[in-house]
């Protein structure tokens, strides 16, 4: 199989760099299910103004009938605009669809933000744990379910959820601010503390993280 290595170096900067490109071969996760429809609605999707790319995908959806992939991005594009209910019947027809499973999860995900910027956590949390179980190496999943949870004011299975972030991705200086967040409201205040102070070292730029400890510390 052929390689190809293209030299990216920046002439500057001399920083070693380079991209690899194997014709004819695909990236582990889209190995499944991939599609020139596919691809061409998620560039749609993504290189477009959501209104420009809700009307290209309307346009497919009328010649390429069926595809649960186009009801997905139409999903996201209407989310992008805050049509939240019509984003959802987006997403439940592309659940009707038959997905492959390995986009079980983006489809209950995108969900599930819908219902936590309608205010119903208690149905995000029930479609991001579907979300979960199709893959549960997703910091974006845990986040959104923590952010449930703390506004429900279930505060240490919040702490959970960010705790799971952090072992997938222990650079996350958010989450650590979550963490103290939670810590802060449950009046646990050197571990609130902690946290902050752990965020702010990580990322020094995180406003609230940083009014919240100064507050602490007064």
């Amino acid at each position: 199989m052929e390689v190809i290595v293209v030299n990216t170096m920046h002439p500057l900067l001399k920083i070693p760099a380079f991209y690899t490109i194997i014709p004819g071969a695909h990236f582990r996760e889209r190995a499944i299910g991939t599609s020139v429809g596919m691809f061409s609605a998620k560039i749609i999707a993504e290189s477009n103004h959501p209104k420009d790319a809700i009307h290209k995908l309307e346009t497919i959806d009328a010649t390429l009938t069926g595809k649960y992939y186009v009801k997905f991005y139409l999903g996201s594009s209407h989310l992008a605009l805050n049509n939240l209910e019509t984003a959802l019947t987006y997403f439940n027809q592309s659940l009707e669809l038959n997905p492959i499973k390995q986009d079980m999860s983006s489809i209950y995900a995108y969900m599930g933000i819908c219902f936590k910027e309608m205010g119903q956590y208690r149905k995000a949390l029930e479609t991001l744990q579907h979300a979960e179980t199709y893959d549960n190496e997703r910091t974006d999943i845990y986040n959104l379910m923590g952010f449930s949870y703390f506004m429900l004011k279930e505060h240490e299975k919040a702490i959970t959820c960010f705790k799971k972030v952090l072992q997938l991705d222990p650079s996350s200086a958010i989450d650590y601010a979550n963490i103290a967040s939670n810590y802060r409201d449950m009046g646990k205040k050197d571990k609130a503390i902690e946290y902050y102070e752990l965020a702010l070292a990580l990322d020094p730029s995180i406003d609230f993280a940083r009014d919240s400890l100064d507050k602490l510390q007064q």
